[in-house]
């Protein structure tokens, strides 16, 4: 009976209080053709390659391709195994050798590592918790960039585990 109460409380205080904030809506640019954002499980095993503007200093490249399991969520249980994200596509006759960017709560300094963009193919930029020093609260920020042109800004709001049980209970996710 405790831990269900305990549970009420954090969610009530999570609705209520002045810590929580909406994540703004996607905001796609001008070279834009379509942007989707949403949640998945992602517990399966992925590749790596360098990516040193990062703090683990690689990015996770999955083998095929990942659909979101919440498409259109940008409030994120923070638990190991969970990962969301961005699907991008360019305006047809665009390419681009851009970069992400992506902010964790609380930082001026971005995350970065280099991404192709074009109109051929949706472009996935993601984040997936893998260790227990990632999984911060707060307002998370994707950023897609050509250059001085920003393709794209997407936030997610990252929310204890307890706040959305039923996302974290169907990835199998711990936390």
């Amino acid at each position: 009976m405790r831990k269900l109460w305990e549970r009420l409380v954090l969610v009530l205080a999570l609705v209520a209080g002045p810590a929580s904030s909406d994540p703004a809506a996607p905001a796609p640019g001008p070279l834009v053709a379509s942007l989707r954002v949403g949640v998945f499980c992602a517990l399966q095993a992925m590749d790596q390659r360098p990516a040193p503007g990062t703090l683990s200093g690689w990015i996770h490249v999955p083998d095929g391709m990942i659909d979101f399991h919440w498409p259109e969520r940008q409030i994120v249980p923070a638990a190991i195994g969970l990962a969301f994200g961005v699907k991008s596509q360019l305006m047809p006759g665009k390419f681009v050798q851009g970069e992400m960017r992506v902010y964790r709560p609380g930082s001026t300094t971005p995350e970065v590592w280099e991404s192709s963009f074009s109109d051929i193919g949706e472009q996935f930029g993601f984040f997936r918790f893998d260790r227990e020093d990632e999984l911060v609260h707060g307002v998370w920020r994707f950023e897609a960039w050509d250059g001085e042109t920003q393709l794209y800004s997407v936030e997610f709001e990252v929310v204890p585990a307890a706040a959305l049980p039923e996302i974290v209970t169907a990835c199998g996710a711990i936390s």
